[in-house]
């Protein structure tokens, strides 16, 4: 009778912890519905088929859809706002990248591999968390009037258009047209191969492993443009890593910028990188220097034509190059528009930078010292 009398208060009691949950959650939920909040579903389809010369040992050609970028990269995501009160909000935002040719995920297959990250903002700046853009990618939209395009300037240091952290913090402050942000990763990946850059994550023996750092100042008044930002990854990825001890860093500086005449628009940039990593089975703490300019043209307002050229200098070894790359996009509306673009690579005897900028390298790699042509047709979809 005593176990059956205690079972039966343990249930009741179980029963008014479970009603009491219930309240309160629809008592939370009757207080957010007076807030003002709003989720936003966007996404870019892009791709079309591409033609790309001397590819690997055999220099042969490569006809095929690309898989991470055409004019831009194909992506989905959600963009949430709360207004929490008294000038506060709560922000998030979740970017999954994908390849359209095939369906399937890019960044490694990671379901929000573009961007994942939830902050608060106020007027005192925004804090965010979660895995988010290196503040050097930010800085170098400003002066680069074609990249992400599967042909540019970019292809010489593709990590610019896709320098990404995990486990990061950000805060970005802006007012008139000025914005200052800077961003720190606890482990800065935990997914990509070692070959591919990839670290081990947030170390819990090692402080600096996987570690990175990046900060920003930018300027912006929609008529010219100028930014400036600083960029470090800390090693710790091991055997096969380009950095795989702790002690070694890649550090990239880096100033650009943009002014407009009327429909066109010119842009340049300079970046110095220090790497104290491995760059090839020879070639050891290289220092490199990589410049762009390049500008956009509307003759007319569904017609855009865009250009630029590249060059990168390599401190050892012959090991720079340069990209020459130009595009003409009509739009039938502001969502839907079609494109023919082209480029060609030059590479120095010790080089062998690629042009397709749209698969995951050794795909279209050509051999040290060989030069490499790309063109391609393609349509793309904003939504």
């Amino acid at each position: 009778m005593s176990a059956r009398l205690n079972r039966a208060r343990g249930d009741h009691s179980w029963h008014r912890l479970f009603w009491w949950t219930l309240s309160a959650l629809a008592a939370c939920a009757s207080d957010v519905s007076h807030a003002q909040s709003a989720v936003t579903l966007y996404g870019i389809i892009d791709t079309g088929v591409e033609y790309v010369t001397n590819v690997g040992p055999h220099k042969s050609s490569s006809v095929h859809m690309p898989s991470l970028t055409a004019s831009l990269p194909s992506l989905w995501g959600l963009r949430g706002k709360e207004d929490l009160g008294g000038g506060l909000s709560a922000v998030f935002v979740l970017e999954s990248g994908f390849a359209p040719a095939q369906g399937s995920l890019n960044q490694g297959g990671r379901l929000f591999g573009r961007q994942a990250y939830v902050g608060l903002a106020s007027q005192w700046g925004t804090v965010t968390l979660g895995r988010q853009y290196s503040q050097i990618f930010w800085a170098a939209l400003t002066g680069d009037t074609l990249a992400p395009n599967i042909y540019a300037a970019a292809d010489l240091d593709p990590y610019l258009t896709q320098p990404r952290v995990d486990n990061s913090i950000t805060y970005t402050f802006t007012s008139s047209g000025l914005t200052a942000a800077a961003t720190y990763s606890f482990g800065r990946d935990a997914v990509d191969s070692a070959p591919a850059g990839g670290c081990a994550g947030q170390s819990p023996t090692d402080w600096r492993a996987c570690k990175a750092m990046s900060a920003m100042l930018k300027y912006d008044s929609g008529k010219w443009g100028v930014a400036a930002a600083f960029d470090r990854n800390y090693g710790g990825g091991g055997t096969g890593s380009p950095l795989p001890l702790s002690s070694q860093t890649d550090t990239r500086a880096l100033i650009d910028g943009y002014v407009k005449f009327g429909t066109a628009t010119f842009g340049a940039g300079f970046q110095h990188r220090i790497n104290h990593g491995e760059q090839t089975p020879t070639v050891f703490d290289a220092t490199s220097n990589y410049w762009w300019l390049g500008g956009s043209y509307f003759p007319r307002p569904d017609i855009a034509l865009d250009a630029q050229f590249g060059h990168i200098t390599v401190s050892s070894n012959d090991s720079g190059g340069s990209v020459i790359a130009a595009r003409a996009m009509y739009f039938f509306s502001k969502s839907t528009a079609v494109y023919v673009t082209a480029g060609h690579v030059f590479n120095q005897r010790n080089a062998n930078f690629s042009i397709d900028g749209g698969v995951i390298p050794p795909t279209s790699t050509p051999l040290a010292g060989v030069d490499q042509t790309g063109a391609m047709v393609g349509i793309r979809h904003l939504f």
